[in-house]
């Protein structure tokens, strides 16, 4: 299993406001603009995108990242 398996999207528990947060694809960053206010970002890198197509184990590490994900999501809503 390779060292970027599950990391498709960034983990988002390190999401901090004004840092980037980078998984091997997806990056995604959060800026306050005042009270209330969010100016949200992501980039996708396309070569990686094309790159993780390319692996052997590209559906397992996409579920995985997928459920990953869900569950920091559902986390976040607690």
């Amino acid at each position: 299993m390779k060292d970027c398996f599950g990391t498709i999207y960034p983990d988002l528990e390190r999401l901090q406001f004004g840092a980037t947060v980078s998984g091997k694809v997806f990056r995604v960053s959060v800026t306050t603009l005042g009270p209330g206010h969010r100016d949200r970002k992501l980039e996708v890198d396309s070569r990686e995108w094309e790159d993780c197509q390319r692996c052997e184990d590209f559906r397992n590490c996409y579920d995985f990242s997928t459920a990953r994900l869900n569950v920091q999501q559902a986390l976040a809503r607690v």
